[in-house]
């Protein structure tokens, strides 16, 4: 079994990191080891199963690298929040013998494709697990229209907007005043940032709905992906968000962390088993 090992940049997750290569070398399995920094689209080392050592930030930029090869990823909490981990560092030596013999849950989630267009140019491309977020990049509020399936649906007078996946309801979105969504849904909530109407709420719509956010102010703005990419935006360009056709595959191994029974899925030696 080939086992990728992706660590945040720091001591204590470096040395968890060759505590596990070291023991899965004993047992037969090799791995890879890289960190933060070092993993990238074109820095993916072929894995059965990618291990990620940090908090939810490694995981995410993690997850994008490995999206078009549906590679499985097990995190392992080493950060400040780690909602989407599955153990702690303490108990990954005691998982090890369940890994190797694929025996864990798994999860699916959504992930959007986001791109930048100005006039029929595509600037951007990307994808994101969690959220896009369009922001001022200014001390001014900026004026953003929201269109649904082509239709206008409202404006958002504001610091900006975030369009979230169920993933993502529980971080930025969640903190900017939007519901949290359960991970088996497909949907994506949109949740504007410190809107200057009090009436401007947070809007959930299905994952199959195209949505559209047009810049319509002279103040400039940022485009970001979970938090990780800055894309300059100027006045007519539009963000169009879909659901992607690909998934992340989170690992289970502790009591699963959402309920929907339809969104698990039991590796069991090889074999596929949907619970």
């Amino acid at each position: 079994m080939q086992i990728a090992i992706v660590y945040k940049d720091d001591h204590k997750a470096y040395s968890l990191a060759r505590k596990v290569g070291d023991e899965l070398s004993s047992r037969g399995s090799s791995s890879s080891i890289l960190s933060f920094y070092q993993i990238a689209e074109d820095n993916c080392p072929q894995a059965d199963l990618v291990m990620v050592l940090g908090g939810d930030g490694t995981l995410l930029k993690t997850a994008r690298c490995y999206a078009y090869r549906g590679t499985p990823i097990l995190g392992v909490n080493m950060g400040t929040v780690g909602f989407l981990s599955s153990i702690e560092p303490d108990q990954l030596m005691g998982y090890l013998d369940d890994l190797l013999n694929w025996e864990f849950g798994l999860e699916e989630r959504i992930m959007i494709e986001v791109s930048l267009k100005r006039g029929e140019r595509e600037l951007f491309c990307g994808l994101a697990v969690n959220d896009a977020v369009v922001r001022t990049n200014t001390s001014h509020t900026i004026l953003l229209t929201l269109q649904v399936n082509g239709k206008h649906y409202t404006n958002y007078l504001g610091d900006g907007v975030i369009c979230a996946t169920p993933t993502g309801s529980t971080a930025y979105s969640y903190s900017a005043g939007g519901p949290i969504l359960d991970a088996a849904l497909k949907a994506l909530v949109i949740t504007p940032i410190c809107p200057q109407l009090s009436e401007a709420r947070a809007l959930v719509v299905s994952s199959s709905e195209q949505i559209a956010l047009q810049l319509r102010s002279d103040y400039s703005a940022f485009l970001c992906l979970d938090g990780a990419e800055d894309v300059e935006i100027q006045r007519g360009d539009r963000v169009l968000i879909n659901q992607s056709s690909l998934v992340t595959r989170l690992v289970q191994l502790n009591n699963v962390k959402h309920s929907s029974d339809a969104a698990q899925t039991i590796y069991k030696r090889g074999m596929i088993r949907v619970q």
